[in-house]
């Protein structure tokens, strides 16, 4: 529950909050790794990489706090050995987000499978994120 009240004291614009420990994010926290920008959508979900909160103890302030932290200017990020959270403006919205992030991680664990990925330049990635600010209106 602390997440989740600590999450919409931080962020007055969020009314959901979406935690789930679904397979491809999981697996890829549990390796302490955020998404890279190895693909444009990474920017719907608010920056140039999905980040991945250090671990703390389920239940505790101190897993708010570097939640809230690797939030911050972002509408999810994945939980080292934990999971993932989202946020939304509703809960469809939230949930969104989750099943993105999800996806994301997949193509992301996928695509490292066979190397690398490329990774698209910061200079493209604020181009992107400027791009999302009316995407879908």
């Amino acid at each position: 529950w602390r997440i989740h009240v600590d999450i919409y004291s931080q962020f007055s614009e969020t009314r959901s909050v979406v935690h789930v420990h679904s397979p491809y994010a999981t697996a890829i926290a549990c390796q302490g790794l955020g998404i890279p920008a190895f693909h444009y959508m990474v920017a719907a979900v608010g920056g140039e990489n999905i980040r991945c909160a250090p671990y703390a103890t389920f239940g505790t302030q101190e897993l708010s706090n570097v939640l809230l932290s690797a939030l911050d200017g972002r509408l999810a990020c994945l939980m080292e050995n934990h999971g993932m959270v989202a946020l939304g403006e509703t809960l469809d919205l939230a949930i969104k987000i989750a099943v993105l992030v999800e996806e994301l991680c997949k193509q992301f664990l996928l695509s490292s499978m066979i190397g690398p990925p490329n990774l698209i330049s910061s200079v493209e990635m604020k181009k992107v994120l400027e791009k999302f600010k009316n995407y879908g209106a």
